[in-house]
């Protein structure tokens, strides 16, 4: 007796769009720049874009522009945010916030934007500056601010979210709750916080593994504070991955905050990932089981060369090529489809088993988590100019 095929799972609802490889930074922990790319300054061919546009973005809820490179840094960025406007989706932006300027096209990318993150992995100029090489800590600090007061003109159904990430890692865990200070009195709405991926071996001693009783100090100090400041924050698990749950009080009083803030344009993004929601579970109890992973269920990954990923996680598998196939064939295609059936018989794919986005395997004190498998940073320029079109 064969196994009972999957359904088809329904037309993805997020879009990660590698719109540019270019970056002005060099980033200690940063794979593209360790590769080489990042100096290319290659974006996504025209061509390749109307044809994304054709087949996949339809549908689409939220188009996020950013993967390696920083999407300010495109002169083709006008044209991507055209296609989100074109077609009705909200934009996700990474920047690492050191070209912002008050210009009409900021002001229209923030107006389409549901969320616009600033990458910022220190609270001080001498920890920032060590990490994220080439910036100004104070050249940030006051973009960041310029967003604000732009992000406060609009009006409230045209306002994103503004949000502060940072890779927590050996030399700025001790700045972790100066962190959730900053973003705070900075009026952002929220600060996201991922362990360090070890990308080269170079990087193994800032994994935050080594530093496991500290590291988890932080994690419940960073919490505290965003509790007694009503801030949210969105923080990775424990070395042994228990999460760190805020208190009811503070989770009572914060909702209560948000609801004051609620627009009739975040009413209708709820709204779309209710039903969104709805229809995967559907699909789960069709299937025989569930995926947790919110990227092989809602979103899929395409790269400057065409080629379609579950994901932009280190590791990942290539699904598929647009230069070469149709989306609606890669996408209930044998890659992905083999990838789903991995955690509904339980056995998920290497790359999955301990990825930070899989809720039910990531440890950050297992060093098979710390580091994607399969991953390979030497020779991806030459393969980036070997793909390109």
């Amino acid at each position: 007796m064969g196994v009972k095929p999957l359904p088809p799972v329904p037309h993805p609802v997020n879009l990660n769009l590698e719109s540019t490889l270019g970056c002005n930074l060099e980033c200690v922990m940063c794979g593209s720049h360790l590769s080489g790319v990042t100096k290319m300054r290659r974006s996504m061919d025209k061509d390749l874009l109307a044809r994304v546009e054709a087949q996949v973005v339809d549908g689409i809820d939220e188009l996020s522009l950013t993967v390696a490179g920083e999407p300010f840094l495109t002169p083709r960025l006008p044209q991507f945010v055209a296609v989100a406007e074109r077609n009705g989706a909200e934009l996700s932006l990474n920047t690492n916030a050191t070209l912002l300027k008050d210009t009409g096209l900021l002001r229209r990318v923030m107006r389409q934007s549901s969320v616009l993150r600033f990458s910022v992995d220190g609270a001080t100029a001498e920890t920032y500056e060590a990490i994220r090489v080439k910036s100004s800590f104070e050249n940030v600090i006051s973009n960041i601010q310029l967003a604000v007061k732009i992000r406060d003109e609009l009006p409230r159904n045209e306002r994103p979210r503004l949000v502060m990430c940072m890779v927590l890692m050996r030399d700025n865990v001790h700045e972790l709750v100066q962190m959730v200070r900053m973003a705070d009195d900075l009026k952002l709405d929220r600060l996201d916080v991922a362990h360090l991926t070890v990308l080269v071996p170079e990087m193994d001693e800032q994994s935050t593994r080594h530093i496991s009783s500290a590291a988890d100090a932080a994690l419940h100090a960073a919490q505290q504070e965003a509790d007694e400041r009503g801030f949210r924050v969105n923080l990775p698990p424990l070395m042994n991955g228990e999460r760190v749950r805020q208190s009811s009080r503070a989770q009572l009083r914060r909702s209560l905050t948000e609801l004051k803030q609620l627009s009739s344009r975040r009413l209708q993004r709820l709204a779309k990932t209710l039903s969104r929601k709805a229809t995967m579970a559907r699909w789960a109890r069709s299937a025989g089981g569930h995926v947790p992973c919110h990227f092989l269920q809602d979103g899929v990954f395409i790269t400057i060369q065409g080629e379609v990923a579950p994901c932009p996680m280190p590791g990942r598998p290539i699904a598929g090529n647009l230069w070469t196939q149709s989306f609606e064939e890669i996408w209930n295609g044998e890659v992905l489809t083999r990838m789903r059936r991995g955690f509904i018989d339980g056995a998920p794919e290497r790359c999955c088993s301990h990825c930070s986005q899989n809720p039910n395997g990531y440890e950050p004190g297992d060093p098979t988590t710390a580091a994607p498998p399969d991953y390979e940073i030497a020779g991806l320029a030459d393969r980036v100019i070997a793909q390109s079109k």
